[in-house]
C-alpha cells in the first residue's frame, strides 16, 4: 500500500516539475512582446530601482554593479568590497555614478576615472547605446543596422550636428518607419546636464 502511495506522490511531484517548467518558459516568451525592442524585461525593472555601472581596472573588483539612483564612487567601492580605499582623494569618492557609467580605479596609484560603458556591454544588459557617441562600429551592434545604415547615420550626426531626440533619425534618407521602429529602442540621447 505504501509503493502505490509513494509512487503517486513522485508522479504527482513530476507533473508538478513539468508545470512550472513549462510557466517559466511561457512567462520569459510572454516578456518579449511586453517590452519593446532592445529593452530586455530584467534591464527594464531594474531601472525603476538603480543604476548599472561597470568597474573595470582592479581584477579584483572588476565586474558590473547594481546600485542605487545617486549612488557615488564610495558606493561601488564599498558594493565591490574594495577594501582599502583611503589613498583616494575624497572628491573622487564623492563622485556620482550613473547608468551606462564605466569607473576605473588605479589602486596602486589610488586614481579614479570615469568614462562610458562600451556599445557591447550596454546593448547586453539592455540598455540603450547614445546616438550621439556612436561609433559605426557601435552601430552595427544594434539588430536591424548594418554597415551602411551606421555610416548614414554618424554621417547626418556629423553633418548636421548632434541629435537632440532619437526621433531626428526619421529625417535620414532611406532610413524607413519599419526600419526605425526595429531601432529606436537600443538608442538614447543623453545630453549633458547643466550642473
Amino acid at each position: 500500500m505504501k509503493e502505490k502511495t509513494l509512487a503517486g506522490r513522485q508522479i504527482y511531484g513530476a507533473i508538478g516539475i513539468v508545470i512550472v517548467v513549462v510557466f517559466v518558459y511561457a512567462a520569459r516568451d510572454v516578456s518579449q512582446y511586453v517590452c519593446s525592442p532592445g529593452e530586455s524585461a530584467v534591464s527594464s525593472q531594474w531601472e525603476g530601482f538603480g543604476i548599472t555601472v561597470e568597474l573595470a581596472g582592479d581584477q579584483d573588483h572588476a565586474g558590473i554593479y547594481f546600485l542605487s539612483r545617486g549612488a557615488t564612487i564610495r558606493d561601488l567601492f564599498g558594493e565591490a568590497e574594495v577594501d582599502d580605499v583611503s589613498g583616494f582623494k575624497e572628491t573622487d569618492l564623492a563622485g556620482v555614478v550613473h547608468s551606462g557609467d564605466r569607473v576605473t580605479c588605479d589602486t596602486a596609484r589610488y586614481r579614479v576615472t570615469t568614462g562610458d560603458m562600451s556599445a557591447s556591454a550596454l546593448l547586453a544588459l539592455g540598455m540603450p547605446i547614445d546616438l550621439n557617441k556612436a561609433t559605426v562600429e557601435d552601430l552595427v551592434l544594434v539588430p536591424g543596422i548594418g554597415r551602411r545604415t551606421a555610416s548614414k547615420i554618424v554621417r547626418f550626426r556629423e553633418e548636421k550636428g548632434v541629435f537632440s531626440e532619437v526621433d531626428v533619425l526619421k529625417r535620414i534618407k532611406g532610413l524607413g518607419k519599419k526600419k526605425y521602429d526595429r531601432i529606436k529602442g537600443y538608442l538614447s540621447i543623453n545630453m549633458p546636464s547643466c550642473s
